[in-house]
């Protein structure tokens, strides 16, 4: 399991064209976007939240029995959640089929060039991140991993259309920054391509992330947040196929049931999805097409069901 200095309290910045990069709290690499006015990861700890809210909900004692995972990272940035993930796979001798969908080179290429960021990994799993900056390409052994750089929308046709995920991370910027990659048909898109026991991974909470996986036909599950964030009430999404085993509702695995609070949202204006018919839709019609919709909306205002949980607490 990967190791961190929680104690580092070094916050840094640098300026770099539109990213800036900074140090959060735990010592590793991040960066902020001036153009979509947005931190790539919470200030605490850019490792510590892929760790959180990505490797433990992934469950990989689910994949015990399963020789070969076959992983799809949608936005994958500086690369956390599949390094993350690949630590743990790499150890228990997991084939692995790796796939990433990105649209912006230059944060690996950023990381790759920082030796804090060097320093979190093995040595496998920085030649991963090596070839798929100078190759596109990752090949070890019985494992292989392709980066598709470009628009996730039309880069995800590039995959072989049979091939089935056992994990998702999904992790684009917000859904009111970059609405196209959590529209209800790119997110429908994605269950289908879910395995029977797969899990699509979020930070997200939202409810019109929800709704549209909901309506996708999958079951979702909560993150818990983690012991130091526990005035959040989620801290993200977990989605599946097949409803999760009570055993793996736990604690230990971060995941839980959707409260009544969470469900009751998923019934707001909020849950209304946003929607990009053609693939090619730009963000500001996206958000603006939405808060049409909700204005029409019969559902309950979310400000009514804010003030009732605000009051509950």
């Amino acid at each position: 399991m990967i190791s961190i200095d929680f104690n580092k309290k070094i916050r840094t910045f640098i300026e770099l064209d539109d990213l800036k990069i900074r140090t959060t709290k735990d010592g590793s690499l991040s960066l902020y976007s001036l153009n979509y006015k947005e931190a790539f990861h919470d200030t605490n700890g850019a490792l510590k939240e892929s760790i959180n809210k990505y490797l433990l909900p992934a469950q990989l004692d689910q994949f015990s029995g399963i020789e070969r995972i076959v992983v799809l990272d949608v936005c994958m940035g500086l690369g956390y959640n599949s390094g993350c993930i690949l630590e743990e796979l790499l150890q228990r001798n997991h084939k692995i089929e790796w796939h990433g969908l990105e649209i912006d080179e230059r944060p690996l290429s950023i990381g790759l060039n920082e030796k804090k960021f060097q320093k979190l990994w093995s040595p496998k799993v920085l030649d991963f991140f090596n070839c798929l900056k100078k190759k596109e390409r990752w090949i070890e052994g019985f494992n292989k991993g392709t980066i598709h750089w470009g628009d996730a929308r039309q880069k995800i046709y590039e995959i072989e259309d049979s091939l089935r995920f056992d994990l998702i991370l999904l992790d684009p910027f917000s859904p009111q920054k970059c609405p196209e990659l959590w529209s209800e048909q790119f997110i429908s898109l994605l269950s289908q391509k879910l395995s029977f026991k797969g899990s699509l991974i979020t930070y997200s909470s939202a409810a019109s992330i929800r709704a549209s996986l909901k309506r996708a036909g999958l079951k979702i599950y909560s993150i818990s947040p983690s012991m130091d964030a526990q005035n959040k009430w989620s801290s993200g999404t977990v989605a599946k196929k097949e409803e999760l085993k009570q055993q793996f509702i736990s604690e230990n695995y971060q995941l839980k049931d959707l409260s009544n609070r969470e469900l009751e949202h998923l019934a707001t204006r909020s849950s209304v999805p946003y929607r990009d018919p053609t693939g090619r839709g730009e963000s500001k019609e996206i958000i603006s097409s939405r808060k049409i919709e909700q204005s029409k909306s019969q559902l309950i205002n979310t400000s009514s069901w804010r003030k009732r949980w605000n009051t509950a607490q």
